[in-house]
């Protein structure tokens, strides 16, 4: 594959993990007998360790990865399409870490942990003297956990399928100019409308369907009683029968959806 999905961490991202850090140890030093100068050496210090740590663990990131993991929606694409010619697919747990969302997980990331620094923020207020409006300052809270999670579902649903399907195809789809430039500018319809000009490559089990239609007629399994394309049933091995042995008329056509129980030419039951 042509492009690197890692990245050089960004500064705004790393903000993100600085304010919980900062929240915290500006928690520790609260009621504790410290100049001025000492409680900014230790908020600084200690602060920047603890947003380096969070920075490496990626508590957020590995969250939405188990959730891929756990539901088992990780999956990229049908390996039987993926030839020697081509590497494996890349699941949407490694997407997670793209450069082309970094700047999603830089929202999210901060979304969260400045809400969780406000909540912990009830000492400072005391200190300053505006504890009452600490109701406020949850409330707001509440609004920026909305946000993350409103962020994470967006993240999820609608981007993240994007770039898995520009990293799947990079080297197939003849849209991947297009499509990576839409990504760059951050325009998500305008990818999803590029995505949709190759619906072989969005929906390939659903392609390789109608292509296995073209060159096998629609049948009936007597077993499954349900509609098959094939000469043998995929889900129990019995031989499909495409035809009314007393007619020997089709049993089934373009529109038929449902499975016949009896000829529709000559009445000879199906099963």
């Amino acid at each position: 594959m042509a492009i690197l999905m890692g990245q050089k961490p960004s500064r705004t991202n790393n903000l993100s993990y600085l304010i919980l850090g900062y929240y915290l140890s500006s928690v520790f030093t609260y009621n504790r007998n410290l100049s001025l100068d000492q409680q900014a050496v230790f908020i600084i210090a200690f602060g920047s360790l603890i947003g380096t740590l969070i920075y490496y663990i990626k508590p957020v990131e590995r969250a939405i990865k188990l959730y891929f993991m756990i539901s088992g929606k990780n999956k990229s694409y049908p390996e039987q399409l993926w030839s020697q010619d081509v590497e494996a697919p890349v699941f949407k747990s490694d997407v997670m870490l793209s450069s082309y969302l970094q700047d999603d997980r830089t929202i999210i990331n901060g979304a969260f942990f400045l809400a969780v620094g406000i909540v912990l923020s009830h000492a400072l207020l005391q200190s300053a003297g505006i504890s009452e409006i600490y109701p406020e300052i949850v409330v707001l809270a509440g609004i920026l956990i909305c946000i993350g999670i409103w962020e994470c579902y967006i993240l999820v649903s609608k981007k993240i399928p994007v770039v898995l399907f520009f990293y799947n195809y990079y080297d197939i789809s003849k849209n991947i100019p297009a499509l990576q430039n839409a990504i760059e500018r951050k325009d998500w319809i305008e990818a999803e409308k590029i995505m949709e000009k190759e619906p072989e490559l969005l929906a390939p089990e659903i392609m390789n369907y109608q292509k296995l239609e073209e060159i096998f007629p629609k049948g009936v399994c007597t077993k499954c009683q349900a509609i098959r394309v094939g000469n043998y049933c995929p889900e129990c091995g019995e031989k499909i029968i495409t035809e009314c042995k007393n007619c020997k008329l089709d049993l089934i056509g373009k529109k038929d959806k449902l499975f016949p129980k009896f000829c529709k030419k000559c009445g000879e039951k199906i099963v």
